[in-house]
């Protein structure tokens, strides 16, 4: 999962939680749990690291929590479709070659069976984890990418909300009957990130419109639309008003310039 950092000096950060659940793992002497799980949230990173720099994003963080880890990238919402769903999909991706090095290592019994078993169980577990279409999970991020290829930026980012919070819904009403406390918690997590982004939404918006007007963004694709609420990722825009065309340029810097005057008065 990725999200915007505060600044600061090192890259790499275990937040104070994992602390507290690696501790109960070595208490109860589940050390080799304890390591295959992190080596899984690290590698998993690492793919989303190795993925931004081919793609020239910025990393600002990874954090390391006890449920897994999140690669913080710069904030730049009109990164290109294919770029955010590659970054997204390389964690799973790493996670895979890191199965496939295990496997060979197995086969040649440097690993036990158990030891085998026990990392095939936590590498699909968290892989299945990841894939959920559920924001902010790498899958929800994918999901909200395809969405943004098909319908304009602004109602994406609604459906990725709608259908994320149906999926939570779902997840916690399949596994209540079993009573799962960790599942309860995950979910209430989940929810929380999921409030947080819906609550950003205006904001996250306007961003997406102030970084087109400021840097001249151009793209192939062009696009008639009928207000300034219908634009997409990595399109250009024609907008369609008063029986006449407009560049999109001209549209944001007329928008621009009155929310600018609205502000001052």
């Amino acid at each position: 999962m990725r999200e915007r950092a505060n600044q600061n000096n090192s890259i790499i950060q275990i937040h104070p939680s994992f602390y507290i659940i690696a501790l109960g793992f070595v208490l109860t002497g589940y050390y080799l749990n304890l390591i295959i799980f992190t080596s899984l949230i690290i590698f998993h990173e690492f793919g989303h690291f190795i993925a931004a720099k081919l793609c020239q994003a910025k990393v600002k963080k990874i954090v390391i929590y006890p449920y897994g880890g999140k690669t913080i990238l710069e904030d730049y919402l009109n990164r290109d479709i294919h770029q955010e769903i590659f970054i997204a999909s390389s964690g799973v991706i790493f996670q895979f070659i890191y199965y496939l090095f295990i496997c060979f290592l197995h086969q040649k019994y440097f690993i036990r069976t158990y030891t085998m078993n026990l990392f095939t169980l936590y590498n699909s577990q968290m892989i299945f984890f990841n894939l959920l279409p559920i924001y902010p999970l790498d899958g929800g991020k994918i999901l909200n990418m395809l969405l943004c290829i098909t319908f304009p930026y602004k109602l994406a980012n609604l459906l990725t909300i709608t259908l994320s919070l149906t999926n939570i819904i779902l997840l916690l009403t399949i596994h209540i009957y079993q009573y799962n406390y960790s599942n309860l918690m995950i979910g209430l997590i989940l929810l929380y990130y999921l409030y947080l982004f819906y609550q950003k939404r205006k904001y996250l918006y306007q961003k997406f419109l102030l970084e087109r007007y400021l840097y001249h963004l151009n793209y192939p694709k062009l696009k008639i639309i009928k207000n300034i609420n219908q634009m997409y990722k990595n399109k250009s825009h024609l907008i369609y008003h008063h029986k006449k065309y407009q560049e999109e340029a001209t549209i944001l810097n007329q928008y621009f310039k009155n929310k600018n005057k609205r502000s001052i008065q």
